[in-house]
């Protein structure tokens, strides 16, 4: 397994109900809006070489297209995410708190709020990663 680093660890702030759920092992997936601007950057990898600004995943996208964060691509999302291989979970953002490590799995996106044009085809929609939960790695209690 390796070792948990800041290149390979993706730091998130949650509720409390949640924090516990996951430590519980009963939540198994945890989800973030991809937004524009910090969120993806956050997200996604880059490549400077894309229209984009991010790298195209090529299992659901053409490379060297011009991708929006919000085009709904057939309902595959058309961006690669870093690989991360931790989760740092804080319940909060207080000194003092509830903390855990916990291992990903994987990803995958999931379209929501799908807008459709006037003939009822899916053009744009708001995308959620899916971050698949595994193993917690450690739990610090305040």
């Amino acid at each position: 397994m390796e070792t948990p680093s800041k290149d390979n660890t993706l730091y998130l702030p949650i509720r409390q109900v949640y924090f516990d759920e996951i430590v519980a092992g009963t939540k198994k997936e945890e989800y973030r809006e991809c937004k524009p601007g910090i969120t993806m950057n956050r997200y996604l990898q880059k490549d400077a070489s894309e229209p984009s600004g991010y790298k195209i995943n090529p299992e659901t996208a053409t490379p060297g297209q011009m991708y929006y964060w919000d085009d709904y691509n057939g309902g595959r999302y058309p961006f690669l995410p870093k690989p991360f291989k931790y989760l740092s979970l804080a319940v909060g953002y207080a000194r003092e708190r509830d903390t855990a490590l916990v291992a990903v799995k994987g990803f995958h996106f999931k379209p929501e709020a799908v807008r459709r044009d006037k003939d009822g085809k899916p053009v744009f929609c708001f995308w959620v990663m899916a971050i698949e939960l595994g193993d917690v790695v450690h739990v610090h209690r305040k």
